[in-house]
């Protein structure tokens, strides 16, 4: 994707963490840019600041997991930018951590709606602009966990951002028959020094509230040394420039991901060599 001064950029969960990283860097190029998120107070501040360094940016409080609301900003959008080049559906949460059998049906729910849903919700309404134009990139951000999950107790997360993956891979197929040349990249960010485990502060109360639920930060497991969100910005960049369809940004979980998918290979060759022997 070669993004160029004045292209325009959304990006959802855009103030803090990665979203907002990408933001910064996105205005330091010369980029337009769309922003949403579900917290306000941020939002704003945000705004202010990137306006203030001569930043064109249009913003709007969105529920990603609400589709009604991710169509009505994306409409708000191509009124203002028209056609967009690029779509980052970036906003994700994590719940508590416990095990499958203690999740409840709120937290799938709750965690389905904003890191899967969310992504259908943000790529679709831009889709039949771009496929018009014949031109453009949907990015989303799954994690190393859509990969090789690592860690017990983040079923419906590892499952949403394995889902992800899934979703991207059926769009190319997609785009292939009717927009060949709009891309797909996948972003697997390890640990990044983000607000996402203290996520249930934006949990709805119909869905259990913050009140009573555990941060994931609490657990030790998630004291791991972390990248900072202007690097995955930048490491994010350089690989859409390059054309890839998968960006890992922390460069130590290469190798260990990629085992992961190999033994996953040669697993499906056993059972397969075992049964044409039987």
């Amino acid at each position: 994707m070669d993004l160029v001064e004045g292209s325009s950029v959304v990006i959802t969960g855009a103030a803090s963490g990665i979203g907002e990283g990408l933001a910064r860097e996105c205005v330091n190029r010369g980029l337009r840019v769309a922003l949403a998120d579900v917290e306000k107070g941020p939002l704003d501040t945000l705004v202010d600041q990137l306006l203030a360094v001569g930043g064109t940016v249009t913003a709007g409080v969105v529920d990603v997991s609400d589709g009604a609301a991710v169509s009505a900003f994306a409409a708000s959008v191509e009124a203002e930018f028209g056609c967009v080049d690029m779509v980052v559906a970036n906003a994700g949460v994590i719940g508590p951590r416990r095990p499958l059998w203690e999740q409840s049906a709120q937290d799938w729910e709750w965690i389905i709606g904003v890191n899967l849903l969310g992504v259908s919700n943000t790529w679709a309404p831009f889709l039949p602009n771009m496929v018009k134009r014949g031109t453009g990139h949907l990015v989303a951000t799954s994690s190393i966990a859509g990969l090789a999950p690592a860690m017990s107790g983040n079923a419906p997360y590892a499952t949403t951002k394995h889902g992800i993956v899934g979703m991207a891979e059926v769009l190319r197929m997609d785009l292939a028959e009717v927009a060949p040349d709009i891309g797909v990249t996948v972003l697997f960010p390890g640990p990044v020094r983000t607000r996402i485990r203290e996520a249930v502060r934006n949990r709805p109360d119909s869905l259990g509230g913050p009140d009573g639920v555990a941060a994931f930060s609490s657990d030790p497991q998630f004291d791991v040394e972390s990248i900072e969100p202007r690097d995955v910005a930048l490491h994010l960049l350089a690989a859409l420039a390059r054309g890839d369809r998968y960006v890992m940004p922390n460069s130590e979980y290469v190798e260990s991901t990629a085992t992961h998918l190999v033994e996953v290979a040669e697993g499906l060759r056993t059972s397969n060599t075992a049964n044409s022997t039987r």
